[in-house]
């Protein structure tokens, strides 16, 4: 009986440890993607957003005019992105040890996500910038520019949509970790940023809707994820 209840509280604090860790990483992961969105925000939105529709010569021009912050963007992102995507991993398995599927598989879209934005802040400031800055050939450029908007559209889709699954989960749960105004304001984020990347996928013009849904949403995963490490 000694030794179960040593178990449980073993298991217990590796939990919360598990959580703490996890949280704040989320928490200062997602203050550098708030960092990360400014210097996107004052950059040329041809060259920096996934600006529908295309116009080559467009982002060409404000990738050079506007490549001192898409490299900062670049440079910011990339380890911000690498340490939220550690938070957020941690947190899934979290969910996971206490038998929260719905939960679970919505963290680890979620993280899947931060992956897909990995991708995207190392492409806008060592690939785009370079290839414009150096003349290297407008063929090139395209094949990028356009493999960034693509990944730009669908790391939303899939922050938002793993953004949907874990905080609708906390709204049904009876003990939630995020309290539940928290997760109605992510739950809405999440739907915004969907819509408007699919609307750009249809080449409407809301790239600056999907930025403003990443930006918002960074600011709720910082509170999210110091909530987390203090619930802990």
């Amino acid at each position: 009986m000694a030794a179960t209840s040593e178990n449980v509280t073993a298991n217990g604090s590796s939990g919360n440890s598990v959580l703490t860790v996890g949280g704040m990483a989320a928490a200062l992961g997602s203050l550098g993607v708030i960092a990360t969105t400014a210097f996107y925000a004052v950059s040329p939105p041809a060259a920096a957003m996934p600006k529908q529709p295309f116009e080559l010569i467009t982002a060409l021009e404000g990738t050079v005019a506007g490549a001192a912050t898409m490299l900062a963007a670049s440079t910011v992102g990339i380890f911000a992105d690498v340490i939220l995507a550690v938070g957020v991993l941690l947190v899934a398995l979290e969910f996971a040890r206490r038998g929260r599927g719905v939960a679970t598989a919505g963290w680890l879209t979620i993280f899947l996500g931060v992956v897909i934005f990995i991708f995207v802040d190392a492409i806008v400031g060592r690939v785009l910038v370079p290839l414009a800055v150096t003349q290297a050939g407008a063929g090139a450029f395209a094949g990028f520019k356009y493999l960034f908007d693509t990944l730009f559209l669908l790391g939303t889709v899939t922050f938002g949509a793993g953004a949907v699954l874990a905080l609708g989960s906390e709204c049904r749960a009876a003990s939630p970790l995020i309290s539940r105004p928290l997760a109605y304001v992510g739950i809405v984020i999440g739907l915004f940023g969907i819509a408007a990347a699919i609307a750009c996928f249809a080449h409407l013009p809301l790239e600056l809707a999907v930025g403003a849904s990443i930006g918002l949403g960074s600011v709720l995963f910082t509170v999210i994820g110091v909530e987390l490490a203090r619930r802990a």
